[in-house]
This record gives C-alpha cells, sequence and structure tokens, in this order.
C-alpha cells in the first residue's frame, strides 16, 4: 500500500475552503486530539510543558523528567497512574510513589526535608538490592528494629574516608574494629577482647568481673602454666629434667601464650612477653651429695644454686624463681646434677609454675 497524504480544509479562522494537501509546517493541537508536533521526533519536546494524567501515559519511555507537586492530578503517582512506564532519572518533588518500580530518583518531601517510605504491611521497611540473593536486605527494619545485612564487611567512614568502626566478616568470625583519629584502639578477637593503648578512668574498679580480655597484647587474667609430680621421677645423678620419670598433673589457663609438654618435661612458650618461673623442688639421695639445680630457658642457665643434702634429713626442699623475657618457640625447664655418683630422686609434690607478667 502506498503512503497516504491527509487534505484538510482551509480555514482563514472564520469560514471553511478548498481542500488542500497537510504540509510539513502543518500541526492538530493536543486539545483537538492531534500531538501537537509536525513531526514524531518533535513529539518529546512539546510534553515538557503539558501535564500529563493517568489516562495518557502508558508505553512510554519518559527520559529525565521533571515532576514536580500539582502536575499531575493530586500530586500522586500510583501503580494506576504510572503503568508500563520506564521513567529514567526524574526529580519527583511533594509526590508520593507506590506500587511503582522506580530507579535512580530524588525524593523531596514536604514535611522538613524528612523522607517516609515503609511497606505494603505498614510496619515494616526493607532495602533490598536483589530478590533471591542471599543477604537481599541491606537494610531491614520491623518491629522496631532496624537489621543491617552484608555478604562481606561494613565499614563506618567520616566523609574523609577516616575510620571510625569496622565490622569484618571477610575473616569469617565476625571481627569488630573501633578507630580513634584513624588508628585502631579495640578489637574483638577468639581470645575475647585485644585493647591498645591506656584504659583510663577510675583509679579502681569494683564489683566488676573481667575476663578473656587482652592489655597490650596480653590476656588477663594472666596466663599460666602449672605442673605438680603426682609420682616420684627417676633416680639419676645426671643432669636430667624435673619430672622425668614421674606422673604428673598438669594446669593451663591458655594455651595460646604457653603449655606443658610432658613427654619432654618442659614448657612451650607460644607468645612474647616477660615471665616468672618458680621451682618447688623436694628431693632424696642416697648419701651427701651437692646438687646443681638449674632454671633454664632453652639451653641457656636463668637461675642457678647448689644444695647440700644427706640421706639422713631428706627430703629436702629447695625453692628457686627466675624472671626473664622470651618469645614464641622458647622453652622452659629445670634440672638437677648429682656431684657424684649418689642418685637425686625427684619426689612426689614438686611443683613447677610459669606465670606471664606482661
Amino acid at each position: 500500500m502506498a503512503d497516504k497524504i491527509p487534505v484538510k480544509f482551509n480555514y482563514d479562522g472564520t469560514t471553511p475552503s478548498a481542500l488542500g494537501e497537510f504540509t510539513s509546517e502543518d500541526t492538530v493541537p493536543v486539545l483537538n486530539g492531534g500531538t501537537g508536533v509536525s513531526s514524531l521526533d518533535l513529539l518529546g519536546l512539546s510534553l515538557s510543558s503539558i501535564d500529563v494524567s493517568s489516562a495518557s501515559v502508558s508505553a512510554t519511555k519518559l527520559i529525565s523528567p521533571t515532576i514536580e507537586f500539582g502536575s499531575l492530578s493530586g500530586g500522586a503517582i500510583v501503580g494506576a497512574t504510572v503503568s508500563s512506564t520506564l521513567i529514567n532519572s526524574p526529580t519527583i518533588t511533594g509526590a508520593s510513589v507506590s506500587a511503582t518500580v522506580v530507579s535512580g530518583v530524588n525524593f523531596y518531601t514536604p514535611d522538613a526535608g524528612a523522607f517516609n517510605c515503609m511497606g505494603d504491611d505498614g510496619v515494616s521497611f526493607l532495602m533490598k538490592r536483589e530478590n533471591g540473593a542471599t543477604y537481599e536486605n541491606l537494610i531491614k527494619s520491623n518491629e522496631g528494629t532496624i537489621t543491617i545485612q552484608s555478604e562481606d564487611d561494613i565499614h563506618f567512614l567520616s566523609n574523609t574516608g577516616e575510620k571510625f568502626m569496622r565490622l569484618n566478616e571477610s575473616g569469617g568470625d565476625g571481627e569488630v574494629e573501633l578507630y580513634y583519629n584513624n588508628v585502631l584502639i579495640l578489637e574483638t578477637t577468639s581470645k575475647g577482647l585485644t585493647i591498645t593503648g591506656a584504659v583510663e578512668g577510675p583509679t579502681s574498679v569494683s564489683a566488676t568481673a573481667v575476663s578473656g580480655v587482652t592489655f597490650n597484647g596480653m590476656s588477663y587474667p594472666p596466663p599460666f602454666a602449672y605442673a605438680q609430680l603426682t609420682g616420684d621421677g627417676t633416680a639419676e645423678d645426671g643432669e636430667q629434667n624435673v619430672g622425668i620419670g614421674a606422673a604428673i598433673t598438669d594446669v593451663v589457663s591458655d594455651s595460646n601464650y604457653l603449655d606443658w609438654d610432658d613427654t619432654n618435661k618442659y614448657f612451650n612458650v607460644s607468645a612474647t612477653g616477660t615471665y616468672e618461673f618458680t621451682l618447688k623442688l623436694i628431693t632424696t639421695v642416697g648419701g651427701t651429695s651437692n646438687i646443681t639445680i638449674k632454671l633454664k630457658k632453652n639451653a641457656v642457665i636463668l637461675n642457678t644454686v647448689v644444695s647440700r643434702i644427706h640421706s639422713s634429713i631428706d627430703p629436702t626442699e629447695t625453692t628457686l624463681t627466675a624472671v626473664f623475657n622470651a618469645v614464641a618457640t622458647d622453652t622452659v625447664s629445670a634440672t638437677t646434677t648429682d656431684d657424684n655418683t649418689d642418685e637425686i630422686t625427684v619426689i612426689s609434690g614438686t611443683t613447677m609454675i610459669l606465670k606471664r607478667l606482661n
């Protein structure tokens, strides 16, 4: 079918006259049922100054319109008003939007700049990133409770990017970090709480239970390891670790810092710090002997004493203590050596305790 050219009556404003063909300059106003333009390319421009009601917008694409209060009937855009319509980057002033999908929108409301939004049930608010996602509700408010959820970390930053707080899920354990002047001050760990710097406040703390806390890299209460002989050890005149051949009961408060090796009969250090090692040694001997007692870190002697004992007055108790710095992988032990061929027996009741001081 060939293209048709519409015809018109020539009209001088008073009386219709002869028929004539439409030209490219001729238009039919919207008021009379036309488009108001001579070409469809100009249609979008002609709508810029026209109020558009729900009856005249359907399956239409509007790009960057400004919709102001009063330009639509009652100032409201509801599900029946905008149907099957794509609206990109509009500015909506003083209007309500419901049952409509709108993206890239700036909302301005008349009540002192507040933004009001609620779900269909009238009590909840959901901000979603994708329906059906593992963590689809980024922000959820329901029955007075606000939930912020993320599949990764949540960061609170200043307008310049300075850190306030970080909720870290990247490690899988939900670590919480608090910052001051962009410096990490407090963090939760698997051991409890780590505080970097001083804890300021009253000079005394009363009626307060504190446990599982780390101050300046040291847990509180201070970690310790204790070993007690519940049976006699092996009689020996040469140097050997206290506890060899004996049954030992041990108590370790926190193996993240130190523990007891019952095979080799020494303590293992797992964290750098200052430690105190105390030996309460009970021995018997077959004759009269000078016993050399040593406290050692690895092969280094921390403290030593020579104790003279006699079989007629044994068992003899000797106490020896050392305070020293240690690092992870250091071992701490006590040894005995007789000065002749008399064998020494370390007996039940002997105790060793290793405590971290700072």
